[in-house]
């Protein structure tokens, strides 16, 4: 049988059926799979049951494996996987409670992004830690034509985890060791980025403290922040969005290039858990 493809959102998100990931994939399928994953940014892959090595080398089809920033919770058996969890363990956290309960886009703190970012759940609760994304190429398309040439050339100034407030508990001043802050310097980014393998332009500056925008080079500050607040608030209207309930032995893999998503970890009681290990794999320099 071979495999199938069937959207499940109204613009973007399709699931995959009909396949075993830990089995080898051949030509055929793969060019299928990865058609899709450029078509509808988002896939979804049901009922797996994958070691750390199998779902590390499915993952390295997208590209280089990445590890993340924070190394305390890369997995024992393959940094290249993250653990994020809200269960603890022997009195420790057994990984990240919240990896972005906000809307970002992977690794657009570093001046090389994200290609792929792959979920696989291990244990998820009856209800809640739903994962939101959102069709930031959709997004720029329905923009008026001025405004599409009002962020023609801007540039967005941004960097790990900077708040104004270094105490809070999500900056990179309480979060990040000395190393990783020396790691995750300021980067420069355009404001709407190319798509690399499609063309498709999408919006590409997120509220999220993962990368915070400082300002937008050229602008001042209040301009920035009208700007941004009109941007952000385009890109949340519900024609946009999908919500993605999870299933014990789900894999999710999106496309950061056109994309932003956002967890709800933070709402989840903690008696109600949630592990999943995340890969993220190397993309391009954005344009």
């Amino acid at each position: 049988m071979s495999v199938a493809i069937q959207r499940i959102g109204e613009s973007f998100v399709a699931e995959v059926d009909n396949i075993d990931l830990a089995q080898p994939i051949d030509d055929t399928a793969w060019e299928k799979i990865y058609r899709a994953y450029l078509d509808h940014q988002v896939l979804v892959f049901r009922g797996q049951s994958l070691t750390p090595q199998q779902y590390c080398d499915f993952a390295a089809r997208f590209g280089p494996l990445e590890p993340h920033a924070v190394v305390a919770f890369h997995h024992p058996e393959n940094p290249a996987i993250t653990v994020l969890s809200n269960r603890i363990h022997k009195g420790k956290p057994k990984g990240i409670r919240d990896a972005g309960s906000h809307w970002h886009s992977d690794y657009t703190y570093k001046q090389v992004t994200s290609n792929a970012t792959l979920l696989y759940a291990l244990e998820v609760p009856d209800a809640g830690g739903d994962t939101w994304f959102g069709d930031t190429a959709a997004a720029y398309s329905a923009l008026p034509e001025a405004v599409k040439a009002r962020l023609e050339g801007l540039e967005a100034r941004q960097q790990y985890r900077w708040l104004k407030d270094r105490t809070h508990p999500e900056s990179r001043w309480v979060l990040c060791s000395e190393a990783e802050r020396q790691a995750t310097p300021e980067v420069v980014h355009p404001v709407v980025r190319t798509h690399p393998e499609t063309g498709r332009k999408g919006i590409f500056v997120f509220p999220g403290v993962t990368g915070t925008i400082k300002s937008i080079v050229g602008l001042d500050q209040p301009e920035t922040d009208d700007l941004l607040q009109m941007l952000f608030e385009h890109c949340q209207q519900p024609q946009f969005l999908y919500r993605f309930k999870w299933q014990d032995g789900d894999l999710v893999v999106y496309d950061n290039r056109t994309l932003m998503h956002c967890a709800t970890t933070n709402k989840l009681p903690a008696n109600h858990h949630r592990t999943l290990y995340r890969i993220n794999t190397t993309g391009s320099e954005p344009y």
